[in-house]
C-alpha cells in the first residue's frame, strides 16, 4: 500500500463566522462541495474563504435593509434549511473554487500541466458563472440580462 499525498483530510471543524446576518461557513463543507484536496492546506483554504465571504457580503449588503437575517428572505426550506443558506453557500463555494483552481493550476509547467491549465480555464469560468447565478438569485434577479442596442 502506497502513500497518497492528496488523500482524505482529517476534519478540521473550522468555521468562518461573519456578520450574524449571513450563515456560518464550514471549511470542511467547502472542501467537500468543490472537491478541494489536501494540496490546499486548511490555512490557505480558510484565507480564501474569508476573502470570498468579504467580497460576497459586500455584494449582498443591500439585502440587510430588507430583513434581519438572510434566511428571512427564504421562500422555501430544503432538507430543513432555508434556500437562501444553500445559495449563499453555493456562491462562497464556487468563488473559492474559482480562486483555488486559478492559483494552483500554474504549479505544473510541463506539457501535461499546460493542457490541465487549459481545461481548468473552463472550470474556473464555470465556477464564476455558478457564483454569479447564486448571487443573482439571492438578489432576486434573473440569470440572463439582455440589452437592446
Amino acid at each position: 500500500m502506497g502513500f497518497v499525498a492528496n488523500g482524505n483530510n482529517t476534519p478540521s471543524h473550522i468555521q468562518i463566522k461573519s456578520d450574524p446576518f449571513y450563515p456560518i461557513i464550514v471549511l470542511d463543507q467547502i472542501r467537500e462541495i468543490v472537491r478541494i484536496d489536501g494540496a490546499v492546506t486548511n490555512e490557505r483554504l480558510k484565507q480564501t474563504i474569508i476573502e470570498e465571504v468579504i467580497d460576497l457580503n459586500r455584494l449582498l449588503i443591500s439585502l440587510q435593509t430588507k430583513v434581519i437575517q438572510l434566511s428571512d428572505l427564504s421562500k422555501t426550506k430544503i432538507d430543513g434549511l432555508p434556500d437562501t443558506d444553500y445559495l449563499y453557500l453555493s456562491a462562497v463555494a464556487n468563488g473559492v473554487a474559482a480562486k483555488i483552481n486559478e492559483n494552483y493550476r500554474t504549479y505544473d509547467s510541463s506539457n501535461s500541466g499546460a493542457k490541465k491549465a487549459e481545461q481548468a480555464e473552463s472550470t474556473v469560468d464555470d465556477y464564476r458563472r455558478n457564483r454569479q447565478w447564486a448571487i443573482q438569485q439571492l438578489l432576486g434577479q434573473n440569470h440572463t440580462v439582455v440589452e437592446l442596442i
